[in-house]
């Protein structure tokens, strides 16, 4: 075992079993709610008109980032030493960062998340696809996203919090990687692409 890892696993063996089983009921509502917008974007897209499916595109990559695990409700960490303890004695401080602090690894994960969010909302660059096709990506990516969000709820039920941050961790990268880039701006692949870089220092 690396001195990293040992870091690791003492900051997550210090997290109480309260506190992790909030995050991971969180985590577990986050994903019940995500899976219930997916199916009523799944419904809605069979009336979208060709020229409202970039609009549609936009408001579901949205959806999609807004029931992702990034709140502090849905950390372990913050559950259990954030609010009147002011992170002290928190083991992902001590190993990543004050998440409030400019160079932490949250805070450069969460300025890309938002950055990446942003592009999003301001897209007006619809990139060139048939309507026919655009529709296949668009289906195909609703239908894996929700595989991804039942899979998550399944594998983090009774998990470790060690497990948890690593299951978070790659179900944000696993999500971004499905959003439809193709049918979105350079930019927005640039700012998503910003995203799976932070993640890699997320846990």
């Amino acid at each position: 075992m690396t001195d990293r890892q040992a870091e690791l696993e003492a900051a997550a063996n210090a997290v109480d079993v309260a506190s992790l089983q909030e995050a991971r009921s969180a985590v577990a509502a986050s994903c019940r709610e995500y899976l219930r917008w997916a199916e009523m974007f799944s419904q809605r897209q069979e009336r979208v008109k060709p020229e409202e499916l970039h609009k549609f595109v936009r408001a579901f990559c949205l959806t999609l980032l807004g029931h992702l695990p990034t709140r502090p409700g849905t950390c372990p960490f913050c559950i259990q030493y954030g609010h009147d303890k002011s992170c002290r004695g928190c083991g992902y401080a001590a190993t990543h960062g004050r998440c409030d602090s400019e160079n932490s690894a949250f805070n450069i994960f969460i300025e890309a998340f938002q950055e990446l969010g942003w592009a999003i909302y301001q897209d007006i660059e619809c990139r060139p696809a048939d309507h026919p096709q655009a529709e296949q990506i668009v289906r195909r990516t609703i239908s894996a996203t929700k595989e991804q969000a039942l899979r998550m709820a399944e594998e983090m039920q009774g998990c470790e919090t060690m497990q948890l941050m690593m299951l978070k961790a790659m179900y944000l990268e696993g999500m971004v990687k499905l959003l439809p880039l193709s049918l979105l701006s350079a930019e927005v692949e640039v700012r998503a692409l910003r995203v799976k870089d932070a993640l890699k220092r997320y846990w």
